[in-house]
Formats: C-alpha cells, sequence, structure tokens
C-alpha cells in the first residue's frame, strides 16, 4: 500500500473516532484522496468526508435549536437533519401559538407532542376560565361603579368599625359629606340622639348576621342642624374567602313619606273626632228635638182639651202657651246653630269680608240679649264703648257674640249683671263676655271647647240649652282666623274671650 493512502486513511479513521465521539466543532479532513488511484477508496474517502460535513452542519443546527434559535434554516441536502426538520416546524408552530396565546388568544389548541402538549392545552383552559372571570368581574365593577354613581338613593360603604371609607355623589348631597372624608367620619356621628337606642339595634343585627339585610327607619342630623327622616338598608360586604370586609348601606329621603303618615295620622284622627261629634250631635238631635216636640205636642193637645171645655181656664191657656213658646224658641234655637254648625263643618260658608265697627256688633247684640236678660233683672253692660274698626265677616261675629252673651245670660242669677269689653293690642282685639255667675269648675275648663262638652247644663233658672253653642263659637271664630278661651275662679264667674283682625 503506498504512503499517500495509507495516511488518507489513518484521517479517515480520525475523522470516523471523531464522529464516534460525538465531537462537532472540527474540520474534516481527509487529505487529497481525489489524487488517489484507487477508486474504492477515494469513494469512500469522499462519502467519509461528506458524512462527517452533514454530521457537524446538523449538530450546529441542533445546538441552535436546543439554544431556540428556531429561525435558523436547517442544512439543506442533510440527512442527519431531516428527522429534525419535522421538529423545527412544530416548534416555530407551538412559538407562534405560545405567542397568540401571550397575546390573549386562548381559542389555540396545542397539538405538538403528548404531555408537553396537553399541560398546555391546560394552562389555555385556565386561562380561558381566568378571562372569562376578569371579565365578569369588570362587568360587576362597572356595573356597581354606574349604580354607585347614577342611583338617587345614597350609598355608603364602612369598614369593620362602621368608619365611612366611601359615599357616592347621591349621600355626599344628602348628607352634606365631601370627598375628604375618607375614613375620618363615624356613620354613627349622623344619627339623631333620639335614635340611638334604634341605631343601637340596628347595628346589632347588622353585626349577629341575622339575615343578609338589615333595615331600619331613624332620623338623620346633620352638622348645620338640619334634621330629616331617612330608610337604611345594610349588609355585610364579603372578600374572596367569604370573610366580612366592610359594610354597605343604602340611604333613601323618606321626610315625604313621613310628613304624609303623619298627615294621614292627622286626618284620621280629625275624621275620628268629626265621627264622635257626629255620634255626639245625633244624640243631641235625638233627644232636644225630640223632647221639645214631645212637650209641644203634649201642652197642644192639653191646650185643645181647655179650649174645648166648657169651663175654659184662662190662666191655664197663657201658662201652656207660655211653655209652648219657651219650647219653641229652645227647638229654634237648637235648629239654627245645628243648622249653622252643619254649614260650617260641610265647608259651605263663605267668608264675606266687610268693614265692620264692634262697639257697634256689641250694642246690636246687647239689644237682643236685653229680651232674656231682663226677664231676669240682669244688666247688660258694654264697658268699654267708642269705634273699634276691623274686616270680618259680620253673620259670623254676630253669631259669636249671640251666643256668648245668651250662655252669659243663662247661668248668671237673678239681680246679676254681665260685662262685655273690646279691647285693642298689636293689631289685634280682645274681645270679653264677664258674667257673674258661679263659673266653671277647674276641671272642665280644658274640655269646655270639645266635642266632649256638648251637654244641656240648665241654667240659674233652670233653663234649658242645645250644649253646641261653644263649639260652634269655637269654629266659627278659627273660620276668620282667631281664638277663643274662658278664664273662671270657680264660685266668681267666668269670662269668655275671642280676637278679631282683619281678615282679607
Amino acid at each position: 500500500m503506498r504512503e499517500n493512502e495509507s495516511d488518507i486513511i489513518q484521517k479517515l479513521n480520525n475523522i470516523i473516532d471523531r464522529l464516534l465521539s460525538g465531537k462537532c466543532k472540527f474540520e474534516p479532513d481527509a487529505g487529497d484522496y481525489d489524487s488517489l488511484e484507487n477508486e474504492s477508496l477515494r469513494s469512500l474517502a469522499g462519502k467519509v468526508v461528506t458524512l462527517a460535513k452533514e454530521y457537524r452542519d446538523c449538530y450546529s443546527f441542533l445546538i441552535d435549536l436546543s439554544y431556540g434559535k428556531l429561525f435558523t434554516e436547517p442544512p439543506r441536502m442533510n440527512s442527519f437533519a431531516n428527522p429534525f426538520k419535522q421538529l423545527h416546524a412544530e416548534l416555530r408552530h407551538l412559538t407562534w401559538q405560545i405567542q397568540q396565546i401571550a397575546d390573549g388568544d386562548y381559542d389555540q389548541r396545542v397539538s405538538y407532542s403528548g404531555d408537553f402538549s396537553e399541560a398546555i392545552n391546560k394552562m389555555i383552559d385556565a386561562l380561558r376560565e381566568r378571562q372569562a372571570l376578569a371579565e365578569l368581574i369588570k362587568e360587576n365593577e362597572n356595573l356597581f361603579r354606574t349604580i354607585f354613581s347614577t342611583s338617587p338613593d345614597g350609598i355608603i360603604l364602612c369598614d369593620l368599625n362602621h368608619y365611612i371609607i366611601k359615599a357616592s355623589n347621591a349621600a355626599c348631597l344628602l348628607l352634606k359629606l365631601t370627598e375628604e372624608i375618607n375614613g375620618n367620619m363615624h356613620f354613627s356621628d349622623l344619627i339623631h340622639p333620639d335614635h340611638a337606642q334604634t341605631y343601637k339595634w340596628f347595628l346589632n343585627s347588622l353585626e349577629a348576621g341575622h339575615s343578609k339585610t338589615v333595615f331600619s327607619e331613624l332620623r338623620i342630623v346633620l352638622a348645620n342642624g338640619d334634621v330629616f327622616w331617612t330608610e337604611l338598608n345594610a349588609s355585610a360586604l364579603l372578600d374572596s374567602r367569604n370573610e366580612r370586609k366592610g359594610y354597605i348601606v343604602i340611604v333613601r329621603d323618606i321626610s315625604s313619606r313621613k310628613a304624609a303618615e303623619a298627615q294621614l295620622l292627622q286626618y284620621t284622627d280629625e275624621l275620628n273626632e268629626s265621627n264622635r261629634t257626629k255620634d255626639k250631635l245625633f244624640s243631641i238631635i235625638a233627644h232636644d228635638l225630640r223632647s221639645p216636640f214631645s212637650a209641644l205636642l203634649g201642652t197642644t193637645n192639653i191646650l185643645r182639651q181647655e179650649a174645648e171645655s166648657a169651663d175654659m181656664d184662662v190662666n191655664k191657656i197663657r201658662l201652656f202657651s207660655k211653655l209652648m213658646n219657651e219650647s219653641a224658641s229652645r227647638t229654634y234655637s237648637l235648629l239654627t246653630n245645628l243648622l249653622e254648625w252643619a254649614r260650617l263643618q260641610s265647608d259651605r260658608i263663605t267668608l264675606k269680608p266687610e268693614d265692620l265697627d264692634i262697639s257697634e256688633l256689641i250694642l246690636d247684640n246687647i239689644q237682643i240679649g236685653n229680651t232674656v236678660a231682663m226677664e231676669k233683672n240682669i244688666s247688660l253692660q258694654y264697658t268699654t264703648p267708642g269705634y273699634y274698626p276691623v274686616v270680618s265677616d259680620r253673620a259670623i261675629v254676630n253669631t259669636v257674640l249671640r251666643n256668648l252673651i245668651s250662655n252669659a245670660v243663662k247661668y248668671t242669677p237673678r239681680y246679676g249683671n254681665i260685662k262685655i269689653s273690646a279691647n285693642k293690642k298689636d293689631g289685634i282685639y280682645y274681645v270679653s263676655v264677664k258674667d257673674s255667675g258661679m263659673g266653671i269648675p277647674a276641671e272642665k275648663l280644658g274640655k269646655l271647647f270639645g266635642v266632649d262638652s256638648i251637654q244641656s247644663t240648665p241654667g240659674t233658672d233652670n233653663e234649658k240649652g242645645t250644649g253646641l253653642g261653644l263649639l260652634l263659637c269655637k269654629d266659627f271664630v278659627n273660620k276668620i282666623e282667631g281664638d277663643i278661651w274662658v278664664e273662671s275662679d270657680y264660685g266668681h264667674g267666668a269670662c269668655f274671650t275671642f280676637t278679631l283682625k282683619d281678615i282679607s
């Protein structure tokens, strides 16, 4: 064997040893094998050198893949690299998919290889669920933020110690809060002192968690002194571990509703009072109308019998005629008062303001009352005559004066006196009717103008009354924007006073 062939074979063995040892960083050198005369050896040397170069290039390609250099082009016409080209393509596709996933595309499905693909796909499913949850949380946050900022009811967030940490626009307007209030104000600072016990129960129920939402109605008092009714609905705020992190309180102004309820109660009381009054009046009508008519019927029957009698007694006729007149007068007075009171209650009395002289009205009614007063030798005196101009309703003032004077005559004993006076102070007239009768017991003074006082109490000469006079006076005086009251020292008479002022 020639020396050149032996040297090339040795070099070829070195190349094969390097390949078998896994070394890649070498330049395959087989010498000048193209000059070999032995064709088989020359062919073998060429194949070994080609194989070594392909191995070297493929090894470099695989090293680049192991370093993540996926955009390195695989060597062409390389039998060693052929099995790795599919891996290269799949890794490049996997890299693209991972980039798509990183950009939020969770519809990708990885089919790279076995457990690796399964792990990535599970990660994608988890990310997709997390994304859906994040979107739901974001929607809920946007919904809550919208409700919080636009709700007409005030919304307040408190910490576990009930300090206000955030308030909606409506709450700030309602409670005069500022944005700087964050954690510096306790909710109890807003509660009216009268509702401290109610608020304590409210807190205990909220913290005890007996129900998801706790409800209460109580008054709020602001720093500027404003007080109004509110409706509170509160519940606990829970964190992701279902533990309390604070409270949410919905505040609604219910002042208008409370005012309406109070008005309704007032209307109910007034209706009940009206019904009691009507019941009392029906009782009066049943008694005080039936009794006089019974007397009238009996008296007229006796008169008829006496007139038909042969020995007619003129004195009896006179007596019974007097009784008929008194009974008819009482009945007429009762009917008059009933009709006037009924007109007043049905609001069919229309005020007719006109220029009046109080003294003139008093003197006119004294003249009317003198007819009965003279029968008992009672002196009727107007102690403060003069010109007292006022703009009021003539019919109403006359009715009040007539009833008070008639009442005074009824309860004044024979040879007594009644004094009527008029005084002016601060633009208001005070008209008083004072009698010299026994007066009124203290326990009856406060109830004298109420419906329970409607009763027919006999006068000093056993005169019968209707019991409606004082109630009628009170309602009429109120109609002309006045007031009426009585003062009495029992045993020393009574003084009834009512006020008059200009009405339009």
